[in-house]
């Protein structure tokens, strides 16, 4: 049985476009289409979408807004983001609210059926070509370590302590879902295969103390 895929975005042609990339990937999908934010969450009431490729821009809403509402909504919904937009604070706060991948619009075609490979096969967040140099943020002169949010260095900490994600998320006040999708971005961001791997890394270069 094919597997859905929506395509939101308001540019006809890059609809379009990414609807002939798909088909002579010889992917086993179907492509819907959406061209603003309000029509693709009302495709998610009562069908089964294996996966979102969202754009940015929208003209009612933007990607990051829909993102929020949507997963927040259907909380297994996978969205892919697929854009123009290459700026690290929209990157951050997509992966933030629930984002299963980033890539440019600029990427190759293989980047792109990578990704969209990558997220249908239930893997990991998945980042394309130029969008992890983002995510890792600008090096320091002097330890080239990528820059954290307060938020993250607190879940850190937290971690680090020993904390599972439950514990994590009372404490704070927030969901087990923001705690999960900011353990992620942490595990991307310092290149860590792991949790263990990623508060060793963190402790030897002294960003958190334990």
């Amino acid at each position: 049985m094919s597997k859905i895929i929506l395509i939101i975005e308001d540019h006809p042609l890059v609809s379009e476009s990414l609807t002939r990339i798909i088909a002579d990937s010889q992917l086993n999908v179907k492509c819907l289409h959406a061209p603003n934010a309000e029509k693709g969450l009302a495709f998610l009431n009562g069908n089964t979408i294996d996966l979102i490729l969202l754009d940015i821009n929208l003209p009612d809403m933007n990607g990051i807004e829909f993102c929020k509402i949507a997963k927040a909504r259907f909380p297994d919904q996978k969205i892919l983001a697929i854009t123009t937009v290459a700026q690290r604070h929209v990157v951050e706060k997509m992966l933030e609210y629930g984002a299963d991948g980033f890539i440019l619009k600029t990427s190759d075609i293989e980047d792109i059926i990578g990704g969209i490979r990558h997220i249908l096969a239930g893997k990991d967040i998945y980042l394309g070509k130029g969008v992890k140099e983002l995510i890792r943020g600008i090096a320091s002169e002097n330890n080239n370590l990528p820059l954290i949010t307060k938020r993250e260095g607190e879940i850190l900490k937290l971690i680090s302590d020993g904390l599972t994600n439950h514990e994590i998320a009372d404490k704070l006040f927030i969901s087990t879902f923001t705690v999960d999708t900011h353990r992620k971005n942490l595990l991307l961001k310092f290149n860590a295969k792991n949790t263990a791997t990623l508060i060793k890394i963190v402790v030897s270069k002294g960003i958190i103390e334990v």
